[in-house]
């Protein structure tokens, strides 16, 4: 459910347990991984309206929120030449990033830009095959948590879902500041 060379997305619906079973995550190597588990609250439960979702060559995005305008926003990226496979505000999210890379945006760039031009609220998590993004909207109401050490960076909602990571007692553990990009590459 990906494209380009880098980026492998596996997405299904059920547990989580049973759908990284279904993909042996367990078995996966690479440089950086993005899951998600979404409760439903604007589009149907299916495969095609799991996270991530990819819009482009080589990227990802997982999202919490909702986005107000991701109607208009859709409209515009469409005459712009974007397509889109759902009606899920989360899809708009990636594609408006997605585009902005196209136009030769950085990713620090194109996630400022969520600030500027997407309302709602939402946090998002952005995978390339360089590396990761996170930013949250201006008001920050949707949860979050990172952790970082010399080894690596995790993001959850909860801390619970860091707290089983290697080395996590001596992680900078903080709550991403609110309209605040944060991305880092390999």
């Amino acid at each position: 459910m990906s494209a380009g060379d880098s980026i492998e997305i596996f997405k299904e619906v059920g547990l989580p347990k049973d759908v990284a079973a279904r993909f042996d995550v367990a078995k996966m190597k690479g440089t950086h991984g993005i899951g998600h588990t979404r409760m439903a609250t604007e589009s149907a439960v299916t495969t095609m309206g799991a996270h991530p979702f990819s819009t482009g060559s080589d990227q990802c995005l997982v999202h919490n929120g909702s986005l107000s305008n991701h109607n208009g926003v859709r409209r515009e990226l469409r005459r712009l030449g974007m397509t889109f496979e759902t009606e899920n505000d989360t899809e708009v999210g990636a594609a408006f990033i997605s585009h902005k890379l196209q136009t030769g945006e950085t990713l620090g760039n194109a996630l400022e830009a969520t600030l500027t031009d997407l309302d709602g609220f939402f946090t998002f998590v952005v995978g390339t095959k360089n590396g990761f993004g996170v930013v949250r909207d201006p008001i920050a109401c949707k949860p979050a948590v990172m952790a970082e050490t010399d080894q690596y960076v995790a993001f959850g909602s909860e801390y619970r879902a860091l707290v089983n990571l290697p080395g996590i007692e001596d992680a900078r553990v903080w709550e991403p500041e609110p309209a605040t990009v944060y991305f880092w590459e390999r």
